[in-house]
This record gives structure tokens, C-alpha cells and sequence, in this order.
């Protein structure tokens, strides 16, 4: 290896002072955009006050805190109630993400809370419970025996509403949805006061359970109450911002042992900062429950993405109301006045930070810069993982219960019109599944031509006689009158606008992936 001692050692400098550290001031706001994603998250959980250093600590300095939490573009319509919107809520995309749906894709899924589930799974007739207290001596033995995983759901873990682990139980709610579902399609369900208002079943709560309601809302967690969605204990947000206290802690450490009293300071001042404007923007996510006990009908909620994919939500009132027919709204803990003072503290406190910094020793400027780095990078990987892994749905019960002839709408198949995947094949076999058009020509997923009334009519007809291989698309062609190659057939003496038998651009739009194979209509 080469001397550094030699004339002909230029190209780096010899001595490690020698190196100009200045741009370290310029790593404490750099990483914005991976901050951005995070910072409702972050304040989420009351750990957002712990005194530690973050990348980009000016992306929450805002002097206006959102009112609501970010929704998903897609056109989304009550099945029965006949309620159309814009987009789908922050915590709905979480539990299905539409982005993960494909072109001309078709799911049906079955939501409900989790605690009520388990409850009407638990429940047994009182002529029963004879028989349970004589067979309670041989269930004390058997429990000696049998697996923990091949047990029943514990009573504990029925009223806290946890999710059932014998997935062979668990796997039977969708079958009696879908018979409760397709039985009633004559009239709409209702639900009323012994399905949507039974009173909470209250249960200990676990230390696990009580450290997460505590992080989420402290005033809740000492009433005994627990958050609608509350942050998860073990999150990655919560693990980075231990990590980068213990981290802003080592660097105090070291820069006291390297006698560096403007690290010290300029450590301090930006781990307030990050407690303060993280004190500032703490909330909890306040959902809109349903607070009268009439009977109206069922929840069941369709929503169709631009790319031409139907997803078909069967869920009471209470669930499409917290998750689809009302906003996300942020319930802050600070004021609006108290929340422009700390964040004009905080903005001070920022820029004596950054000044100290371009101040420090060489060591606590490679010590602080690596910091940044390696906590940027974190964070940038921090956005690669699913939303779920951050926030604790468990108060809600998720299963696909898409049915056997409708899996796969986005590849060939035979049922339904047979050939490639198609929009017409995709709504198919959502009215097949709904038994209902009105869905159809409110939120405009059909054109409003007399044809396509005709073809809507005729598919609703069929879907409530239980033909489920009605030829949909064959049956489509032939009224519109589409010759075989695809261009359709115009009288001379007639004109007819085809822009009135096409769907507008803004509504559906297919994926480049599908390529020719697949066609809207």
C-alpha cells in the first residue's frame, strides 16, 4: 500500500482533521419525504414526546395539523343504501388495499367486529348449560391432554374480543354470512338492536393490552376504555424511536468523554425540539360510530378502482359507517394556540441546534452524521413495509369469502362469457353476487343507454334465479349489436352517439399490463 507520506499521495487528505464536515448541518434535513409518510404515524403514540433525534425534524413544524386522515381514490357505493363516494378511508385501505387489486379483478370480503363475532360463535342455547356443567369435570381432563392449539377460544379471549385461532372455526363465518346474504336478497337485511347495540363485553385487560391503550390515549386507558385503532406496542415506529433515543443518549455520552460542549448542547436542543413538536401533533384517530338503535338495512359496501376491479364488502351498518361512510377524523390533545407556541419554540430551538452542530469536534461531527445516516436509511425501509404492521386492527374480523366461479376474474376462464378478462365480466359477477343493479347505475359503472338498461335488467333477473353461468359478455354483444371482429354495426337511417355506450375515461381506466388481451366492455 501506498504511503500517505509520499509526494505522490494527493488524492485524499492525509490527516482526518483535514476533512471538512460542515455538510453535517445539511444531514439534520435531509430525508423530508420519508418523514412525510410517517408523521401521523410518529404522533400517533405518546412515545412522539420522547426527547431523541429524527431526520427532517422540520416536517412537523406546521402551523396547520390535518383534520382527517389520508382516503384512496375509488368509486365506492352502498349496496343497499345507495350512499356513492369519491374514496375509501385511511383504515379501509389498510385492512384491503386497493392497490394490490389487479385489472378486472373480484373479491368479496366479510368485516365485522371482532368481539361480536366471537361472541355469536360462542354462544350456546341455555338448554345446554346443564349439560356443559355435568361435562365440566371431563373438559378439565381433556384439557390436561389436548394441544392448547387444538382447543376451544377461551372465555378470556372471547371477551376481549381477539381473533379465533382454530382457522377450521374461524372458516365457517363466511359460509353463514354468504347463506344469510343470498337467503335475504329478496329484501334487504336490517340490522337492529340485537346485532349492532349489544352492550361492550367488558374482560381484564392484559399488560400488553394496557401499555398500548396508554401509549394511544392516556385519558381513555385510566377510564378502562380502549382506542377504536390504536398504534401497535411492537410497531417498527415505535422500535426506531427507542433506537433513536438511546442513540441521541450515546452521543451526549461521548461528546461529555470528548469534552465537546456544543455537541452536548446541540443534541439537547434538537432532542427538545422533537419532544416538543411531537407533544404538539400527538392525537388518536376518532372514528364515527353509529349512535341510533333503529333498524336500518345492511351495511354492504362495492367498490370499484380505476382499473376496472370490483370489491364487494358484506358488513353491518356500525362497520361501513367507522370505516366507509364517514371520515377519519384526528382528535389532537393540544389546543390550536398552545400548538402554534410550541411550534414556534420548537423552530427556534431547530436553528440553535443546527448552528451548534457546524461547531462541534470532529469526532461528535462523524459520531452525529453517521447518526443521521443510518436513521434516514431506517426510515426510507420503514416505508417499504405494509401499514398494518403499525397500527392494531384487531377490533375488526377480516375473511375472504370470495366464492369458487369468481376467483380469478383477471385471467381467462370459462364462466361468465368465457375468453379474456373484461369489465363486463368483472361487473357480472358483482350483481351476481348482490343480486342487485341499482349499485350499477348510481355510481355509474354502466353506461346510462337503453341497451345497457336492457343487458342490466337481464343480468339482475339472472342473478336472482341463481343462473350463475348466464353468458354475460355473449349476452352483451348481442345487444349491442358487435359483429365478431369487434366493430359495431350502424344503420344509414339511424344515428347513435357511441360515446352514450362506452364508459367515460375518468370511471375506468385499464392497467398497460392487460395490453390488448383484456377490454373494458
Amino acid at each position: 500500500m501506498s504511503d500517505p507520506t509520499q509526494p505522490n499521495w494527493k488524492w485524499f487528505p492525509p490527516v482526518k482533521t483535514d476533512w471538512s464536515l460542515d455538510v453535517v448541518n445539511l444531514l439534520v434535513v435531509i430525508g423530508e419525504q420519508s418523514m412525510i409518510e410517517h408523521a401521523q404515524p410518529i404522533t400517533a403514540s405518546f412515545l412522539c414526546a420522547l426527547p431523541r433525534l429524527i431526520p427532517a425534524p422540520q416536517v412537523f413544524l406546521k402551523a396547520v395539523r390535518p383534520a382527517r386522515m389520508p382516503d384512496v381514490s375509488a368509486k365506492m357505493t352502498g349496496v343497499y343504501s345507495g350512499i356513492t363516494l369519491d374514496s375509501v378511508g385511511f383504515f379501509a385501505n389498510i385492512i384491503h388495499p386497493l392497490d394490490e387489486l389487479p385489472a378486472f379483478s373480484f373479491q368479496v370480503l366479510d368485516i365485522r367486529h371482532a368481539d361480536k363475532c366471537l361472541a355469536e360463535k360462542t354462544a350456546r342455547p341455555n338448554a345446554a348449560g346443564a349439560v356443559g356443567r355435568r361435562a365440566g369435570w371431563l373438559a378439565r381432563v381433556m384439557s390436561k391432554v389436548v394441544p392448547s392449539s387444538k382447543r376451544e377460544p377461551s372465555k378470556s379471549s372471547v371477551l376481549c374480543g381477539r381473533p379465533p385461532r382454530d382457522e377450521e372455526t374461524a372458516s365457517q363465518e363466511p359460509s353463514e354470512a354468504r347463506a344469510t346474504a343470498r337467503d335475504s336478497a329478496s329484501s334487504p337485511p336490517t340490522s337492529g338492536n340485537n346485532d349492532s347495540h349489544k352492550k361492550p363485553l367488558q374482560c381484564r385487560k392484559s399488560t400488553r393490552e394496557r401499555l398500548q391503550d396508554y401509549l394511544s390515549h392516556p385519558p381513555m386507558a385510566a377510564s378502562g376504555e380502549r382506542p377504536a385503532v390504536p398504534p401497535r406496542l411492537f410497531s417498527p415506529i415505535h422500535i426506531l424511536g427507542v433506537l433513536s433515543f438511546l442513540v441521541s443518549i450515546a452521543i451526549v455520552v461521548c461528546a461529555v468523554l470528548w469534552e465537546d460542549g456544543n455537541a452536548i448542547i446541540a443534541v439537547t436542543l434538537l432532542s427538545l425540539m422533537s419532544s416538543l413538536v411531537g407533544f404538539a401533533s400527538f392525537w388518536r384517530p376518532l372514528l364515527t360510530p353509529r349512535r341510533h338503535t333503529n333498524q336500518v338495512p345492511r351495511g354492504d359496501i362495492i367498490i370499484r378502482t380505476r382499473e376496472g376491479a370490483f370489491l364487494l364488502v358484506r358488513c353491518t351498518e356500525d362497520v361501513a359507517r367507522e370505516l366507509y361512510s364517514t371520515t377519519e377524523e384526528c382528535d389532537y390533545h393540544v389546543g390550536n394556540r398552545a400548538h402554534r407556541m410550541l411550534m414556534a419554540l420548537g423552530t427556534v430551538l431547530l436553528m440553535l441546534g443546527v448552528i451548534l452542530l457546524g461547531n462541534c469536534t470532529w469526532n461528535s461531527q462523524v459520531f452525529i452524521g453517521a447518526s443521521y445516516i443510518i436513521l434516514n436509511g431506517l426510515y426510507w425501509g420503514l416505508g417499504m413495509l405494509p401499514r398494518s404492521y403499525l397500527w392494531d386492527l384487531s377490533r375488526y374480523w377480516c375473511k375472504d369469502i370470495t366464492p369458487p366461479d369468481a376467483k380469478n376474474a383477471n385471467k381467462p376462464q370459462g364462466g361468465g362469457g368465457g375468453g379474456h378478462p373484461s369489465y363486463t365480466r368483472t361487473m357480472w359477477y358483482a350483481i351476481r353476487e348482490t343480486r342487485r343493479t341499482g349499485w350499477v347505475q348510481i355510481s355509474g359503472a354502466a353506461p346510462n343507454t337503453e341497451q345497457w338498461r336492457r343487458w342490466l335488467a337481464e343480468a339482475e333477473k339472472n342473478a336472482r334465479d341463481g343462473n350463475r353461468e348466464w353468458k354475460a359478455v355473449e349476452r352483451k354483444n348481442e345487444i349491442m349489436n358487435v359483429r365478431t371482429g369487434g366493430a359495431q354495426q350502424e344503420d344509414e337511417d339511424e344515428y347513435e352517439d357511441q360515446a352514450m355506450s362506452c364508459a367515460p375515461a375518468s370511471q375506468v381506466a385499464p392497467k398497460a399490463a392487460q395490453g390488448n388481451r383484456a377490454s373494458f366492455f
